[in-house]
């Protein structure tokens, strides 16, 4: 049996160390909000001095994007960082210290010489890197790296870089998951066994979003922060109740006697966030023109950003915004920089993707113009703003249904829906029912229909309601659900239209593949399933057939992919037209 040879060899299980170290990173991202971030993984090994290794360098994957020529020179590179490294300046006063220091520097020289090494490969193929800290793993210093796509970070910007803060909780994530690839290289070997020993994805988020809220403690140079984790300080204030009412209102995280707040009213005994009840009663004379005032330790007082104060631009004070039950978030002017829901931190999220939504819209009524579009994005903003929840149900016969219904709603002349007349008639409970000109023909619906296997007892009776309604005609549908807890939900969600070119990519892709470089393929495949027919489906199975027939390398695994089958509901309206 013939079996691969790794050329650039550091250690038995570094194949699959590296596939588990990339496969967490972006199971972290899809638990930040972020699915399909193609974050990559590789590993740079740099030969310790004095070992006897055939390369000075090693690269894995060696068959990859990342050609050794990347990292020509490494070795003279980390001797020049180990000679200035302003650590050999530094002196501490206890022994085993000083015996640590030589190596401490030596591993940061390796790290950052690496680091420096991606610095044109990042530029020129919009990723940026990270390294972690390297360890000793066969003869050489392992350096994990991570690769995000550049496009992240402008949809998420980060705050300028501050000394020993993560500036964003993207940043702060990949810190996380580096800590646990280089705590993995200090075991025998390592990789071997990972998948059991790792920290679940939902995990490191939380332990991210605890380390990433230091920063604006640091930030605004709060003086004697004991490092209290505001994560779970803010998490608790806010799902506290006070005298039955939620807890709403701003507080905003900055220096009280600098210029980037006006102190309108100072408590003489500061609240401590330590003491969460006491906290919780002073958030309730908090409102929409006046936040407290807090320094990261203690409540303050009551006051405002400072007329004309950018708070983008100096970064030194934050909004923290509670929105409800177990419900805040975090900002730095207008850009929102974590989300907390029932303790589960994430990025900021769109209610529902606006391009999804138009895309619905338009598939399931093609009847409707460029401005009954715009009326219709109008209705779904003004639904998703309001405080309370609401069911919105677009539907082709509206006009007859407000007829049969008659009996359950209040029909009216029919009229075109504004923002205003939504936010008056939704005050009711029951459905709003227009058709898809945006006209209103009922209001206070209660929607009929039998029960579906999509219903489920762990949402309330207004999504229930919506897929009975909207699943009990062929008749084009739309139900827009706004839920107490403001979830919003659009019943249906037609899958996106994709090209036809990117299905036949990827299944040549697989089927030139072999078992060391046909996951990206297979990936994606698999994720897009319903997009493949019966002869497609044929060749992704043989594809993957061939490959389970390849020889394994000891130490490695390989997923048993279900098989692909056609999906009946496949038409032609789910692909792009072709120019």
């Amino acid at each position: 049996m013939s079996r691969k040879t790794i050329t650039l060899f550091m250690w038995g299980y570094q194949v699959y160390y590296r596939v588990v170290v990339q496969l967490r990173m972006n199971n972290v991202l899809e638990e930040l909000g972020v699915a399909g971030a193609g974050a990559e993984c590789l590993l740079v090994g740099a030969k310790i001095p004095g070992e006897s290794k055939p390369y000075e360098v090693c690269v894995e994957p060696e068959d990859g994007k990342w050609p050794l020529a990347i990292f020509d020179g490494l070795l003279t590179a980390i001797e020049s960082e180990v000679r200035d490294h302003p650590l050999r300046n530094i002196w501490y006063g206890d022994e085993p210290s000083m015996r640590d220091k030589p190596e401490n520097i030596r591993r940061d020289s390796v790290r950052k010489a690496v680091q420096s090494a991606l610095a044109t490969y990042d530029s020129e193929n919009d990723v940026r890197s990270f390294a972690g800290e390297p360890a000793r793993v066969g003869g050489y210093y392992i350096v994990p790296v991570l690769q995000l796509p550049d496009g992240l970070f402008h949809r998420f910007k980060p705050l300028e870089p501050i000394t020993d803060a993560s500036p964003s909780l993207i940043h702060s994530a990949v810190a996380q998951v580096l800590r646990d690839a280089h705590d993995e290289l200090l075991r025998p070997d390592p990789g071997r066994g990972l998948i059991g020993r790792s920290r679940s994805a939902d995990d490191i988020v939380r332990r991210a979003a605890a380390d990433f809220m230091h920063t604006p403690a640091l930030a605004i140079g709060t003086q004697n922060f004991d490092g209290a984790d505001l994560f779970e300080r803010f998490n608790l204030i806010s799902s506290l109740m006070y005298e039955g009412t939620e807890g709403t209102g701003r507080m905003l995280l900055a220096n009280p006697d600098g210029p980037s707040v006006n102190v309108l009213l100072e408590l003489s005994e500061p609240v401590p966030f330590r003491q969460p009840r006491w906290a919780r009663k002073v958030l309730q004379m908090a409102s929409s023109e006046t936040a407290l005032i807090a320094d990261c330790e203690d409540i303050l007082g009551l006051g405002t950003i400072a007329d004309g104060f950018d708070p983008w631009t100096t970064q030194n004070v934050f909004t923290v915004e509670f929105h409800g039950h177990y419900h805040w978030s975090l900002c730095c002017g207008e850009e929102v920089l974590l989300v907390s829901r029932f303790g589960a931190p994430s990025l900021p999220q769109e209610r529902f993707p606006r391009h999804r939504l138009i895309d619905t819209f338009r598939r399931l009524f093609d009847e409707a113009t460029n401005e009954d579009v715009e009326a219709f994005i109008v209705l779904f903003d003004t639904a998703v703003a309001q405080h309370h929840g609401s069911m919105l149900v677009v539907a082709r016969d509206a006009a007859d249904e407000a007829d049969r219904l008659r009996g359950q709603g209040t029909r009216i002349a029919p009229v075109k829906l504004t923002s205003q007349l939504y936010r008056h008639v939704s005050d009711i409970d029951g459905t709003i029912l227009v058709d898809p000109h945006c006209v209103c023909h009922a209001i206070g619906v209660i929607l009929d229909g039998a029960a579906r296997p999509e219903c489920t007892p762990s949402r309330g009776s207004r999504y229930n309601s919506g897929i009975r309604y909207v699943r009990a005609s062929d008749i084009p549908r739309m139900a827009v659900v706004v839920s107490d807890d403001h979830t919003v939900d659009v019943i249906p969600v037609l899958r996106s239209r994709i090209a036809r070119a990117a299905v036949e990519e990827q299944i040549a892709a697989l089927e030139s593949s072999s078992r060391d470089n046909y996951h990206s393929a297979i990936n994606w495949l698999d994720g897009h399933r319903f997009y493949l027919n019966q002869a497609q489906c044929d060749r992704v199975n043989a594809a993957l057939e061939r490959i389970r027939r390849e020889p394994m390398e000891v130490g490695s695994v390989m997923i048993d992919w279900r098989e692909f089958e056609p999906n009946p509901g496949l038409t032609d309206d789910y692909f792009e037209n072709d120019e």
